[in-house]
């Protein structure tokens, strides 16, 4: 397992160019990149695959600034951590903040890391199986498509760079904006493509690795986001989500986990269940491979335990929680004391001592509990790195997909779409009565309450409050909810958080270093 990254070697960095502002530094302006001799045995090619993958882990991704540093997380959570005060973590953004540039520079080290393999994918002259072939294909599309995705949801408009550059000279180096519309274009022609060619997930066997379902999934969101605000699709948008979401339900093959606790289990054990978690980012930590790619799952948002030690491991626990989301769940949802723990740890002569939250305790005290450490299995648990794989794409987010694009389509649920529903909500809240309102109003509201209940802290609710165009009134809420007068640090530093939100960080800026390289670009309105 983990084969992403304990195959990479040196030979992986013979097939990667360097990153957008370093080709900037190449005195040779007649620096040509030959695509069709990149690449010339199959090794190779899988070699550039891992290098396509590995940059999901790396550090201004998912391997670090994502993970609760980025305010992705929106009203659920907040960060109490002093180290990103007033930055694009405390909603305080500019146009200079290095987590940003981060992000963009290293999403479009991703799509070139892919357009170098798809430009040389198709070398007739590698020994390779015609199945094999369009399997590495469709994955660099995949993901080259994936990248794109992070970058519109989160900027908009980008530059559209589907070739590999061939040459450092000025002029080939400025590129304009497309528009968010050519971009979401270019990504379901790039994710449409990739079906045909990738395995199905029966076959996958991983959530490490693209299958048809991680494809479909990503097309039923993809779609869902168009159908919402800005570009505000509509009809057309939902139909597609629910024929992407149907396609991977119809396979027959996925399943939720009975158990939800055990799906993040699962994460820290380093165990696959391609069922439930369709798609993943991988990362393992042992100290020993040269490698090794260790992420901070679990250390930034789990439970906070200031022991270095080898039983609880090691956890700032940067985000607290938020009493709107803990007040989302039913008394006996047994999601409602996974995610929102009620407890934490203290040190206590060297050693890890757990400590309940009293029952009157707010829920702005406590610390996100969906990843935990003390599940981890492999030793040391060194302080600052965790072998726990992050998700993606997960089936319980594919039956809420189906589900709310069914009602906005139909205006109103049918059997299918509130069994669909129920299956999410039952797993965690099985004593509680099943939901049946199919009425449009009730069954969207019900949706949009399911989505943070079964899905905060995945990165995924920014983009749904942005999309259901209701971001900003939404932090505007939690920040009336906090205590207004508390001076407690972590209350002073809710409130700025919430409070910092303006109608404009629905979007990042365009980095200023990306401004001043490339002439062409046009910054978001507000910054």
């Amino acid at each position: 397992m983990k084969s992403i990254f304990k195959y990479i070697t040196v030979a992986t960095t013979l097939f990667l160019t360097l990153s957008c502002q370093d080709i900037l530094d190449i005195d040779s302006s007649d620096y040509i990149l030959e695509k069709e001799t990149y690449y010339s045995t199959e090794t190779e090619l899988n070699y550039a695959l891992n290098g396509v993958y590995a940059q999901l882990a790396s550090g201004a991704l998912y391997g670090g600034y994502m993970i609760g540093r980025m305010g992705l997380d929106a009203d659920e959570v907040y960060l109490d951590y002093t180290t990103d005060e007033y930055s694009v973590a405390d909603y305080n953004v500019e146009s200079t903040d290095t987590k940003v540039m981060g992000y963009w520079n290293a999403c479009y080290d991703g799509i070139k890391r892919a357009n170098n393999l798809l430009a040389g994918v198709d070398n007739p002259a590698i020994d390779i199986t015609d199945d094999k072939r369009a399997d590495i294909k469709g994955q660099a599309l995949f993901l080259r498509g994936y990248y794109y995705f992070m970058l519109v949801t989160r900027f908009q408009g980008v530059p559209l760079i589907l070739e590999p550059l061939k040459s450092a000279k000025v002029e080939d180096l400025q590129q304009p904006r497309a528009s968010g519309r050519e971009v979401y274009t270019q990504i379901l022609q790039d994710l449409e493509s990739a079906a045909d060619m990738v395995r199905p997930a029966s076959e996958v066997g991983t959530g490490g690795r693209i299958s048809k379902s991680a494809v479909w999934g990503l097309l039923a969101r993809a779609n869902l986001y168009l159908a919402g605000y800005p570009y505000n699709e509509g009809k057309p948008r939902y139909m597609d989500a629910m024929i992407y979401a149907g396609k991977i339900i119809g396979t027959g093959f996925h399943a939720l986990n009975p158990s939800y606790e055990q799906v993040f289990i699962n994460y820290a054990q380093d165990k696959y269940d391609i069922k439930e978690s369709i798609f993943e980012v991988e990362f393992h930590s042992d100290g020993t491979g040269v490698y090794s790619a260790g992420g901070v799952v679990g250390r930034n948002n789990g439970i906070r335990n200031p022991v270095s030690d080898d039983i609880i491991g090691y956890a700032i626990g940067i985000l607290r929680t938020t009493n709107y989301l803990h007040g989302l769940y039913a008394t006996n949802d047994a999601r409602r004391t996974w995610n929102v723990a009620p407890y934490y740890y203290v040190n206590s002569n060297g050693v890890a001592v757990r400590t309940d939250w009293a029952s009157n305790v707010a829920a702005y005290q406590r610390y996100s509990g969906k990843f935990r450490r003390e599940n981890e299995l492999v030793r040391p648990k060194i302080p600052g790195e965790t072998p726990e794989n992050f998700p993606i794409l997960r089936y319980s987010d594919v039956l809420l997909m189906y589900a709310e694009a069914y009602n906005e389509y139909y205006e109103g649920a049918d059997d299918n779409a509130l069994g669909y529903l129920n299956m999410v909500r039952k797993r965690g809240y099985p004593a509680g009565a099943d939901f049946t309102d199919k009425s449009y109003m009730a069954f969207r509201e019900e949706v949009m309450d399911e989505r943070p209940r079964e899905l905060c802290f995945e990165v995924l609710r920014k983009s749904d409050l942005v999309r259901w165009g209701i971001f900003h009134d939404s932090m505007i809420q939690r920040h009336g909810e906090t205590p207004q007068t508390s001076t407690s640090s972590y209350n002073v530093r809710a409130r700025r958080y919430f409070g910092s939100a303006d109608p404009k960080d629905q979007w990042w800026p365009i980095p200023s270093y990306e401004m001043g390289i490339n002439r062409k670009l046009v910054q978001n309105e507000g910054w």
